[in-house]
Order: C-alpha cells, then structure tokens, then sequence
C-alpha cells in the first residue's frame, strides 16, 4: 500500500508540469524546413539557460518554466537570431514554439563573430 501511495503522489506533482519545446526551421518558398544538427544558445528572459543541438526535426528540447510569460531568443552563428517576445507558459500544458530564422550570409557571419567576442 506504501508503493502504491507513493506513485499517486508522483503523478499528482507531476500533472502541473509547463514547458516549452523549441524548434528551428527556416522558411524556403513558404515551406518550413527543419535546420537540423546546429548547435544553438537558447536565452530565456536574455539570461542564458541551454545549449541544445537541434534534432532532425529541428527540435532543441524541452526546458521546464514556471507559468507566465517570456521572451525566447535561440542564437547561433550561421542564421540570424529568432526572438519571440511574448511566449505565454500555461499551467499544465507543454508550449510548442517554431522559431524561423534566416540563414546570414558570409558577411554577416563574420559581423556576429565579431559581435560575439565583445
């Protein structure tokens, strides 16, 4: 009877879990593409929280966020950054957030780096 109490009391703290999951794509002739395998900084509220590799699917992962809402900036050297100001977390839900960006070219990378070294 212990055991069994103790799983209920699992799954009652966990229903009220809220997160977001982030996804890369880029826009090409109004179709999303995922960017897959690109290494990205992931800022919430301008603070640094991950390091996320995007998946196949263009996915970084899922981060944990209490309810309310946030500024969502994903940041790498070969696109421009995608920003999303006003992301709202509600409570018990996961957030799906697409962010397309768009691929900079060779000047404009070099630009970054420098910018980035500041």
């Amino acid at each position: 009877m212990k055991h069994l109490l103790f799983i209920f009391f699992i799954a009652i703290n966990t229903a009220k879990a809220q997160s977001v999951y982030i996804y890369a794509s880029q826009k090409i002739k109004g179709v999303e593409i995922p960017i897959e395998r690109v290494d990205f900084d992931v800022f919430i509220n301008d603070s640094l929280k991950k390091k996320f590799t995007s998946g196949n699917d263009g996915a970084l992962g899922r981060i944990s966020l209490e309810k309310g809402k946030y500024k969502i900036k994903i940041s790498t050297l070969e696109y421009a950054d995608g920003l999303n100001n006003e992301v709202i977390i509600n409570e018990s839900k996961t957030t799906n957030l697409v962010l397309n960006l768009i691929p900079l070219t060779a000047a404009q990378v070099e630009e970054k780096k420098k910018e980035n070294k500041k």
